[in-house]
């Protein structure tokens, strides 16, 4: 039932994702949370707003554009309940800004698929990464993917790799530039590096343990999936589909080595985590199944609320 109606995407689908996730953002960063009501932090917390809502209509934009899911609203669907099973990704706003820079990073890298502008789109998806670093170290994984999708998408060249190296000694001298003229000090890259503390046996934490369990159901769900629907004799997606895949690997990676107080790294997972389980749902030939895990998500808050998992 619940599949039925996300099957086909409606606009009216859109407006509820909307409004869910404004709600949740007003509960989570104004109820929650000591909000002193001044100018100030009334635009600052809209902007971190407009990053959430721009993030879920980029990645409708991504899946649309380049085909990643059939005509449905399930992608979005999985992403907004995502962020209800996982709010502490609202914690941290620098990270919603930097994770709309990675989704705008993803939407570049994605569309090399087309074999189109490939230079120029190498150039934008390296400079939206260095920017997300600007809000969030942790980013800077994301140049594995980066890489990867250069193998994938058969675009693997010097003279792509060093588009990269370009955009990132551009991207440093500006910024030292910056830093030098406005705050006439230098940024230290010894002080970002100071935040990787491998904590994997530390992890005792209910969320830590919640968010890796859920993270490697995805991915074996989806490469389950993968292959049980062929999706390696699809030429067209086979590159895409791989490439969300390793960006999970590669988000797991960095969630379990970095410090204990920027767990909201997992927010950036979320997104390809929905595609590949909206993938899931279409291909499934059993609606039932679709449904439980639609009901599953939406059930989780509820129940990590009554053990205080949150």
């Amino acid at each position: 039932m619940i599949t039925s109606f996300f099957k086909t995407s409606k606009p009216i689908h859109y407006i509820i994702f909307s409004i869910a996730l404004t709600l949740l953002f007003i509960y989570n960063r104004i109820f929650e949370r000591n909000f002193a009501s001044n100018v100030f932090n009334c635009l600052n917390e809209f902007s971190y707003f407009l990053a959430l809502i721009a993030s879920l209509f980029t990645l409708v934009f991504i899946v649309t554009k380049n085909n990643l899911t059939h005509n449905n609203s399930f992608a979005a669907l999985f992403f907004c309940l995502f962020i209800v099973v996982f709010p502490q990704v609202l914690q941290t706003p620098s990270k919603l800004i930097s994770n709309l820079c990675v989704l705008l990073f993803l939407r570049r890298i994605v569309s090399l698929n087309s074999k189109t502008n490939i230079t120029k789109k190498i150039l934008d998806a390296s400079l939206w990464i260095c920017l997300a670093f600007l809000f969030d170290f942790f980013s800077v994984f994301f140049f594995l993917p980066l890489i990867v999708s250069l193998i994938l998408y058969s675009v693997f060249e010097i003279k792509n790799i060093l588009i990269i190296f370009c955009s990132i000694l551009a991207f440093g001298v500006l910024l030292y530039s910056f830093n030098l003229l406005v705050y006439n000090h230098t940024p230290i890259l010894s002080d970002y590096f100071s935040m990787i503390t491998p904590e994997i046996q530390k992890k005792k934490n209910g969320n830590d343990i919640i968010f890796s369990a859920f993270m490697l159901s995805t991915f074996f769900l989806s490469l389950i999936n993968y292959f049980l629907t062929g999706g390696f004799k699809n030429r067209t997606n086979r590159p895409s589909r791989l490439l969300l895949i390793f960006i999970i690997i590669v988000g797991i990676v960095a969630f379990l080595f970095c410090h204990i107080d920027s767990k909201e790294i997992c927010l950036y997972l979320l997104a390809p985590s929905a595609i590949l389980i909206a993938n899931f749902c279409e291909t499934t030939r059993h609606s039932w199944v679709s449904d439980l895990v639609i009901i599953s998500l939406m059930i989780a808050p509820v129940i990590m609320w009554s053990f205080n998992l949150f």
